[in-house]
């Protein structure tokens, strides 16, 4: 029972850090989708390449130096490639929906943003969190399973 609290409070503090970078590369991304929808006068989906294409950038920093702490990973350029291997999967789910909803289904370009933003988040996070930033086997506790 106690290793189960542990690791619910491990998993919501994580989960509570991931948040926190999301929202704040978000806000990023989103400014960059605004500029480049009302000043460069770009459509909705080239904005939102431009956006998530920012915070991305924004996301990797925070999540590399203080959600996941592996800031000294020893092979950096793998952790390089696997993110942006989420970055280009979060990119194809954002640029999807708003084409889907946006394109087709008549919405305006911020719901349909917001929308795609928030349906991709937890997956992204899932894949981040498990695929990219999972220490190595080396460097792993002895029972980690968070």
């Amino acid at each position: 029972m106690k290793n189960l609290a542990y690791r619910f409070r491990n998993g919501t503090w994580l989960l509570g850090k991931y948040g926190l970078s999301s929202l704040t590369a978000t806000g990023f991304d989103f400014l960059a989708f605004h500029l480049a929808l009302s000043w460069l006068a770009l459509s909705a989906v080239e904005a939102t390449v431009a956006g998530r294409t920012v915070g991305a950038a924004v996301a990797f920093f925070l999540q590399r130096q203080w959600v996941f702490q592996r800031a000294r990973a020893t092979r950096s350029w793998v952790l390089v490639v696997k993110y942006a291997s989420g970055v280009l999967l979060g990119m194809g789910l954002n640029v999807g929906g708003v084409w889907l909803l946006h394109n087709l289904a008549g919405w305006q370009p911020w719901p349909a943003r917001i929308a795609s933003a928030l349906t991709g988040w937890f997956l992204i996070f899932l894949f981040n969190r498990y695929l990219v930033f999972m220490p190595s086997e080396t460097q792993r506790p002895f029972n980690y399973r968070t």
